[in-house]
């Protein structure tokens, strides 16, 4: 999800917006799915912050098939924002690096998107869309990992 939300924030090829709050819905219903697992395995922390990335698929998928750029979006965006700049500073003091370096990046993503919306300048958008792009690839790695067996620090 993160790589699709880059690269349409970077303008890559033809985006209209109904068909990414469609393919966010997607992934929101994929993740809300994904979410229930963790919590029958009694995953607390995994949860919280699984349950906090779902909200913002389901939020802004909404909000792109209904074709508003809602105030309460970008509160959201920047409130989630900051929790995950808090499950962030909790990861580094369990000394998960990669990790945190992956959650790290969510914190600076939704900041700056929701700061693109308040000011409505594009360009922040787009600075959130490379990032974005880095933190797919930066999950990628540690699902990759995960499923070969590897543990990543």
């Amino acid at each position: 999800m993160l790589l699709v939300i880059g690269f349409v924030n970077m303008g890559v090829g033809k985006n209209e917006p109904r068909d990414f709050g469609i393919v966010l819905l997607s992934g929101a219903l994929m993740e809300t799915i994904a979410m229930a697992f963790v919590i029958m395995e009694g995953d607390v922390f995994g949860a919280t912050v699984a349950a906090a990335f779902v909200l913002l698929l389901w939020m802004l998928g909404i909000g792109l098939i209904v074709g508003k750029n809602l105030m309460a979006m970008n509160h959201a965006l920047w409130f989630t924002g900051i929790f995950f700049a808090l499950i962030t500073a909790e990861l580094i003091m369990l000394r998960a690096v990669m990790l945190s370096f992956a959650i790290g990046l969510l914190p600076i993503i939704t900041i700056l998107l929701a700061a693109a919306h308040y000011m409505n300048k594009p360009v922040i958008g787009k600075v959130a869309g490379v990032i974005s792009i880095i933190d797919g690839f930066a999950f990628f790695i540690l699902a990759f990992a995960g499923a070969v067996g590897i543990v990543l620090p």
